[in-house]
């Protein structure tokens, strides 16, 4: 089976890259899978593997995990599963043509809006992150050419560094990289021209960038403590998601 390349398969590529899994049931039939807690991003996933496939969009599921709620999106394609799973080298090409549909997939799943005040400032973040440096890395290329945006690749932890998540000790496996992507008027441009699919996150981006074209970096500041106090009802300056 021969994949078009289109903006849709550039998108599901990037969410597959994040969040996706390419699972075989007890039937062994195979699955393209992907499992989110944001609703619209496995809608938006969900849909483009219809467009993909020449089908009607299936049902997303909705499970839970540990009181968490989940969306699944599950399409039966052994060649679109082989497809998406392959090696980065070999993938990137194909989705080489639609470059923001595959950031925006990969930075909907992996990715996170950052806003805080720093030194009396409204400063804002687009992050991606990933134990694959190689992934990250293209990702820097890509970012710079088309688009001009800049970015800087930080090891975030090391292999081996544990916390708490819950009841349970995560303890890392692999280092674990972020980039950045932090200029103000890169910030801006990443949020016009690629974007978060989960709304939410990029909802979160545009009010910030908003609140700093309209009052500049200090004003914005105390604007944004207020909006956190009128939310939270405690002082919280300092969001990613």
């Amino acid at each position: 089976m021969q994949f078009k390349p289109s903006w849709d398969l550039s998108f599901a590529a990037g969410a597959f890259l994040g969040d996706g899994g390419f699972v075989e049931d007890s039937d062994y039939h195979h699955h393209v899978k992907l499992a989110v807690r944001d609703y619209d991003f496995a809608k938006a996933f969900n849909d483009s593997v219809a467009i993909i496939l020449g089908r009607r969009p299936n049902v997303i599921l909705v499970t839970s995990n540990n009181g968490k709620t989940y969306y699944d999106s599950k399409y039966s394609c052994r060649p679109l599963g082989l497809f998406l799973g392959r090696p980065l080298k070999q993938l990137l090409p194909d989705v080489s043509n639609y470059p923001a549909g595959f950031l925006r997939g990969l930075f909907s799943a992996d990715g996170s809006a950052g806003v805080w005040v720093w030194n009396n400032r409204l400063v804002t973040r687009a992050t991606l992150g990933n134990s694959d440096l190689e992934l990250l890395t293209a990702v820097r290329s890509i970012l710079r050419t088309p688009f001009q945006i800049n970015s800087n690749i930080y090891l975030a932890r090391r292999k081996g560094a544990s916390w708490k998540n819950g009841h349970r000790t995560v303890i890392l496996r692999k280092d674990a990289y972020q980039l950045w992507i932090q200029r103000l008027q890169e910030v801006r441009r990443f949020a016009q021209v690629i974007g978060f699919q989960i709304q939410r996150k990029q909802d979160r981006l545009e009010r910030a960038l908003r609140l700093v074209d309209r009052l500049g970096g200090v004003k914005a500041a105390s604007r944004w403590r207020s909006l956190c106090l009128g939310r939270q009802g405690s002082e919280k300056a300092h969001f990613v998601e």
